[in-house]
């Protein structure tokens, strides 16, 4: 009868410390700096396309617009780094830079015929945001 209280009690130790002490990640934490950056950038993107499409910006602010997009998926992408299981996100940050940059050095302003791939890159790392938001609600709740 010892034995199998003994082997009982090993057994639910063993799964109680399984259960608490390995946790898998599939993606990088959820960072919220990077999410809030990423969500003003969507917004500066989208008032530079409207004010381009009715022809309200101005070869000043073009430049400017540019220039603090690309500095800022630069600086996004340098705090990407920083996480394992982060190659998706520094992927689609790499591709959104090459959008930004190509249109800047074409000196075209990012009117909505041509921003198609800037809004396709900014969506998909939205999306990454979100499945990381997800991902990281899931695990706190796993951890309570």
């Amino acid at each position: 009868m010892k034995a199998i209280i003994s082997r009982n009690l090993v057994a639910v130790s063993f799964c109680a410390l399984l259960g608490t002490s390995c946790a898998v990640t599939f993606v990088a934490p959820y960072d919220e700096k990077t999410d809030q950056l990423l969500t003003e950038l969507s917004v500066k993107t989208e008032t530079a396309i409207a004010q381009a499409d009715v022809d309200q910006l101005s070869a000043e602010q073009r430049t400017k617009f540019y220039q603090e997009a690309i500095g800022t998926v630069r600086a996004m992408a340098a705090r990407s780094s920083l996480y394992a299981k982060n190659e998706r996100e520094i992927d689609a940050l790499k591709e959104l830079d090459k959008a930004y940059v190509a249109l800047r050095d074409k000196g075209i302003s990012p009117r909505t015929s041509l921003a198609g791939g800037m809004r396709l890159r900014l969506s998909a790392l939205q999306q990454i945001q979100i499945a990381k938001k997800r991902s990281s609600i899931f695990s706190a709740g796993l951890k309570e």
